[in-house]
Order: structure tokens, then sequence, then C-alpha cells
């Protein structure tokens, strides 16, 4: 095992990993695998929105409106 570090947390924080972890994990186990499980629903997440405006015209809205703001604002500098 490599260098190893000391974290504060709250009495309530350390309560919560102490249920959330299993058995034979140490704090580092539960702590990695939560941000793993963070990590893979973010991507699920990332992967299930991609092409979600497929064949819709949210890319010329958004355009338009980028064009309608430079027109408000002017010519840039």
């Amino acid at each position: 095992m490599g260098a190893s570090e000391q974290i504060r947390v709250s009495p309530g924080v350390k309560a919560a990993l102490e249920e959330t972890k299993e058995p034979g994990e140490s704090y580092n186990d539960v702590l990695k695998r939560l941000i793993e499980e963070r990590t893979e629903r973010r991507r699920k997440a990332i992967r299930e929105g991609a092409g979600l405006w497929k064949e819709t015209n949210a890319t010329d809205v958004a355009h338009e409106v980028r064009e309608s703001m430079k027109d408000e604002i002017g010519p840039d500098q």
C-alpha cells in the first residue's frame, strides 16, 4: 500500500460511511466504490442523453439565439 493521508469528516459523514461499508471494506474502499459508482452513473446519463435532440431543430434554434444575441450586443471588439 502506498502513502496515506488523513482527512477529517464530520461524525454524521463517518456514520454514513460506516452504514455504507460492505463487510471487509476499508473507508478507502467504500469511498473508491462510491466514486466509481457515481462516475458510472454520470457516464450512463451522458450515453443516454447523446443524440437526445437528434432530428430536432435545437441546433438551428441555438444558432439563431446566438446570432440574435450578437446583434443585440454588437460586433466583437
